[in-house]
């Protein structure tokens, strides 16, 4: 098997803890209309994320961008 490395730096990818996957959160925020003590004046709403990245720990490159598949 060939070797995974980083485009960036050429670290082998295949090592443990070489690379982080990280998925995005979207939303949005929607103002209302609260007092302080009951909340912090917004609400979040979030959205399905679409793709993910991997990234690699020695460089905290990116290395790839991958879509998410549909559910």
């Amino acid at each position: 098997m060939a070797n995974i490395s980083c485009p960036n730096c050429g670290t082998d990818l295949t090592g443990p803890q070489s690379v982080r996957i990280a998925e995005y959160h979207f939303g949005r925020l929607e103002k209302v209309a609260q007092d302080p003590m009951e909340g912090p004046g917004f609400i979040y709403h979030c959205e399905t994320p679409d793709t993910y990245t991997i990234l690699c720990n020695a460089c905290k490159r990116l290395v790839r961008t991958l879509p998410l598949p549909k559910a």
